[in-house]
């Protein structure tokens, strides 16, 4: 049985937990070449993609700029992503990585800082 392969091997194992990921739209999923552009960082946008793949990965888009401004970027950029994990930075739940263009960003348990500009 899969569950128990480490067991059987010694090594540590555990009930697998979600890990929270939040990628920021300006300057990291957006291209920030300037305020109007409403291109991708298609690297960024393929990360945020390949991440969401995995099975214990729960995917946000978030933004100083408010829900709905997240959510239109995440529909503008097709992302597999539900409404409801469209957030605020403000007020949001506790994050594990953030992904972020901002170089004192420390709003997650982990932050990466992308280097975009």
């Amino acid at each position: 049985m899969k569950s128990e392969a480490n067991k059987k091997l010694g090594l540590p194992f555990g009930k697998m937990k979600k890990i929270r990921i939040a990628f920021d739209v300006d300057g990291t999923l957006r291209c920030n070449c300037t305020d109007a552009c409403r291109d991708q960082n298609p690297d960024i946008v393929y990360i945020f993609n390949i991440l969401n793949r995995f099975k214990n990965t729960d995917m946000y888009v978030w933004s100083g700029g408010g829900s709905d401004y997240a959510w239109r970027f995440a529909q503008l950029y097709e992302l597999p992503i539900k409404q409801s994990h469209c957030i605020s930075k403000i007020n949001a739940p506790e994050i594990d990585i953030a992904v972020d263009d901002i170089q004192d960003t420390a709003i997650g348990k982990i932050n990466l800082i992308v280097r975009e500009k």
